[in-house]
Order: C-alpha cells, then structure tokens, then sequence
C-alpha cells in the first residue's frame, strides 16, 4: 500500500536488507513511515542515510511523519518540528452497541469522503482514501443526505486498524468507531489516536488501551491550516503520517 502511493529505499549490507523507509506523496507534503534500522547497527547513521535519502525525494515539499522516542533526536537534528502527541490503543474489542445516525459508506459517498478530508486535513488525499476503500470499509454519518463524518477499518497485521476518522464534533467520531466496533467485537483493533481528540478514556473502557505514545512532527510548512468544521481524530496509522 504505502508504494503504490510512494516509493521506498532499503539498505543492504551483505545481502541483507538492514534498513528500510517509505514515503508517501500528496501533492506538496510528503509523509515519511517504516523508517526501520536493523537492531545490531544502529548507532551507526543508517537512519540518517535514509532520511537524507527521503529529504531529497521530497525536495521542496512539507514533510510530516510520526516519531518515536528513538527517532526524535534524529528527526530535530534535521529540521523537524514537534506537533502533537499521537496516541497508539490496541486490544481486543469488548460489547459496543452499534450507535443511532452512523451506517456503512456506498460507493456514491466516494468524493464526499474525499473532500471532507481535504477540508480537515488542509491535503489532497484521495489517493490514500482510494487505496484504503479497495482494501477496506468505511462508515459515515450523514445530515439531510449528506456526508458529514466518515471513519475507516482495514485489515493490518494479525489484526484490524481503525482509521482516518473524520468528523466535526467528538461525539460524532465517537459514534462512528462505535458502528465499525459494532462490527468487529473480540477483533484485535489499532487506534492511532490525536492526544486532542478526547476519546482516549472511552478506548480504554471498552478494551482498546493505550499501549505507547509517538509524537507527530513537521519539516517545512507548504499549506495554510484550515478553519474547516471537520476534523481529524484518528490516522490511517501512523505509516502514513500525520493528520
């Protein structure tokens, strides 16, 4: 998924592939992911030849990506920003009912998905949401017949990972995990999860807990935030970056 949407590099000391990174393209950002060193060489800067290899790929374009304790001093040494808190829940889903106001996305309600998500996202993410409905399902809510919030589920590992959710109001994104949840009880789920987002504590009481924190961070700045309703309360994972 991730190279259909970019490209990769490997490094390769004798004959084995000892480090890898993606990225990901949507028009002017570009999103760094599976940056990964082999854990007998790192300390060696094959994390930094790999990230000037993905600097230079992305040329003049903002780039985002989401960064563990290990990356952060790496990532600030080249130029990027911290952000946010993201938040990464995993577990195995207890009862939820499915909520009033929430149903499975038709084929119809493409471009309305696409463009809420570039309303809230400040990006042109098409691509993405294309990859994510050919492998996946989506649920939307919808006001006088029009889409109004809309959240992801795709296979992802041993499991399932619940994700982009977009929405205007907590409560809204609330109600559409709880319809997809509905769907999948005993799963093994993933959340990637905005630390702003305020459904942290519903996640852990319904069995999906918080199992580590990354942080989101920015290297340049090619669009202007938007003052759009919509919002971005959970990432497609944080392969793809952030929002």
């Amino acid at each position: 998924m991730l190279l259909g949407l970019g490209c990769g590099y490997v490094a390769i000391m004798n004959n084995h592939v000892v480090g890898t990174m993606c990225m990901t393209f949507f028009g002017e950002v570009a999103t760094i992911g599976v940056l990964i060193v082999d854990e007998k060489l790192r300390g060696q800067g094959l994390g930094g030849q790999l990230m000037k290899l993905a600097l230079e790929k992305a040329g003049k374009r903002e780039c985002r990506l989401i960064a563990s304790s290990d990356g952060k001093p790496l990532y600030r040494k080249l130029g990027f920003d911290q952000l946010e808190a993201v938040l990464i829940h995993r577990g195995i889903v207890a009862h939820v009912e499915a909520p009033d106001g929430a149903e499975w996305a038709i084929r119809d309600d493409f471009d309305q998905i696409s463009e809420i998500d570039r309303s809230a996202t400040g990006i042109d993410r098409r691509a993405l949401i294309s990859t994510l409905w050919n492998k996946g399902g989506f649920a939307v809510i919808r006001y006088a017949g029009k889409v109004v919030g809309y959240a992801g589920m795709l296979p992802y590992g041993g499991g399932e990972v619940a994700g982009p959710v977009v929405a205007c109001s907590t409560d809204e994104a609330r109600r559409l995990l709880s319809f997809l949840f509905s769907h999948r009880i005993g799963a093994l789920i993933r959340v990637d999860l905005r630390q702003q987002s305020g459904l942290a504590d519903w996640l852990n009481s319904i069995g999906i807990a918080e199992v580590s924190t990354r942080t989101a961070m920015r290297r340049g700045k090619a669009h202007s935030d938007t003052e759009a309703p919509f919002r971005t309360y959970v990432l497609a994972t944080s392969q793809f970056g952030f929002p």
